[in-house]
């Protein structure tokens, strides 16, 4: 992978679609036995985030930038095989301006949520404390960026190179998601709402994968399409083998596995679309996007239609006891695979993950208790359920320290002043982390809802 890469805005893709209001919120509904899905979205009744921007530096393109900017909007448009609707600006920044621009958008976007979002990935161990998603966003985007279209700005945003910039492969892909907007509203696909991670995910991949797929197809040729579906996922993760060792070993399995989903994965369920026989429309796909990572990484689930399956918590208990739920979310079997490489080998966290068939993550806070952090999942088969709890297991077993515990079913961990509580029953397996003395309850409360 190259360092300073493509990337349709990439705060808009570190876990960033939760800045649109959808992941924290604070229960204003009547209380119900049980939390949905539905139910588990952002207040809806709040207002759109601002979707205003200070203008861009004017200032023309140099005539080989122009020249670039020509070829790869050509290029995009006839291996995508859409018109263009209009212009796409394409504008130079330097360095500091690129990361000034990444910040405006941030908080335009609305920062907020995404520190909600981080209590929970905290609270819940996958993130190391005093973790800010917001702005390691924000970070991660001025560090590996060198173009990137912003849909926002509807426009290309190239930073300057001293060297001068000759990427065409990059531009084109910039440019096909300069497509993608035109045709498909990337904010709309993106930002949708109620919430989840994990179909967030699946939008970005599909969205990244079209990118690349026409990249590599534009790029290859007749070399491409003779291509493997195994050939293309083999050499997509060589590519990355690079980025693990390099920037993607500064942050969190959970992170660069997600990242990488994006464009590895993402690449092979649309090349699987377009191999289908008979070959599936990219265009229906976009109208009729995957629901979840695992229609991504199992294309057949999503030409079969198969969806998650919905997980819940026992709300009007947990309110009782006093909890607040302030943040909830799927994390999918794209976001197990990279929470289990914290711990585990990459080839086994893949096949713990596989079986996942649904999953909800929880984050209740309570004056003067530590937050609770509760995760239900359920899974295609007992035998399944059992190979994620030893692989969690394994995980927790490395930071923390073993407790007693009632039988095989369940295992507990100290970890601080804090405990997580593991059980599996049958094909379903619910985790609590928590200080101790609210452990016992709150996995009793977790259990009692399907």
């Amino acid at each position: 992978m190259r360092t300073r890469g493509s990337h349709l805005l990439i705060f808009f893709i570190i876990l960033a679609a939760a800045a649109a209001g959808l992941v924290v919120f604070v229960l204003k509904r009547p209380r119900s036995r049980v939390v949905s899905p539905v139910l588990a979205a952002a207040d809806e009744t709040a207002p759109p985030p601002r979707r205003t921007l200070p203008p861009l530096p004017l200032r023309p393109l140099s005539p080989r930038l122009k020249a670039l900017r020509g070829r790869a909007m050509e290029a995009a448009s006839q291996v995508r095989g859409l018109e263009w609707r209009g212009e796409v600006g394409m504008t130079e920044l330097s360095g500091w301006e690129y990361g000034t621009r990444t910040k405006e958008i941030a908080d335009v976007l609305g920062t907020d949520d995404l520190k909600g979002l981080s209590r929970l990935a905290v609270a819940g161990g996958m993130l190391p404390e005093g973790t800010d998603l917001a702005s390691l966003a924000v970070s991660f985007t001025a560090a590996t960026a060198g173009a990137t279209y912003s849909p926002l700005d509807k426009q290309v945003l190239l930073v300057s190179d001293s060297s001068g910039f000759r990427n065409t492969g990059l531009l084109t892909h910039e440019f096909v998601h300069a497509l993608q907007d035109q045709h498909f509203d990337l904010l709309k696909l993106m930002l949708a709402r109620p919430f989840s991670f994990d179909r967030e995910e699946a939008a970005f991949a599909l969205v990244e994968g079209d990118a690349v797929s026409v990249e590599r197809r534009a790029a290859q040729g007749d070399i491409w399409a003779r291509k493997t579906l195994e050939d293309v996922a083999r050499e997509e993760d060589e590519r990355y083998a690079g980025y693990r060792k390099g920037i993607g070993a500064l942050f969190p399995p959970l992170l660069t596995e997600t990242f990488i989903f994006r464009y590895r994965d993402g690449l092979r369920f649309v090349e699987a679309m377009r191999r289908a026989r008979p070959a599936v429309n990219l265009d229906e796909v976009f109208r009729r996007p995957p629901v979840s990572s695992e229609q991504v990484l199992h294309p057949e689930k999503y030409l079969a239609g198969e969806a998650p399956r919905e997980v819940g918590a026992n709300a009007e208990g947990f309110a009782d006891e006093g909890w607040r739920l302030t943040a909830t979310t799927p994390l999918g079997e794209v976001g197990v695979r990279g929470l289990l490489m914290a711990g585990v080998q990459a080839d086994e966290a893949k096949r713990a993950a596989a079986g996942w068939g649904g999953d909800r993550s929880f984050l209740f806070e309570r004056e003067g208790h530590a937050p609770l952090f509760v995760w239900k999942s359920v899974w295609d088969t007992a035998r399944d359920a059992q190979e994620f709890f030893r692989a969690y297991n394994a995980v927790l077993g490395l930071r923390g320290s073993p407790g007693a515990a009632p039988g095989e079913s369940e295992r507990v961990w100290r970890e601080g002043g804090l405990v997580t509580r593991v059980r599996v029953e049958g094909d379903r397996v619910t985790v609590v982390r928590c200080a101790d003395g609210d452990a016992a309850a709150a996995l009793r409360l977790a259990t009692e809802s399907r």
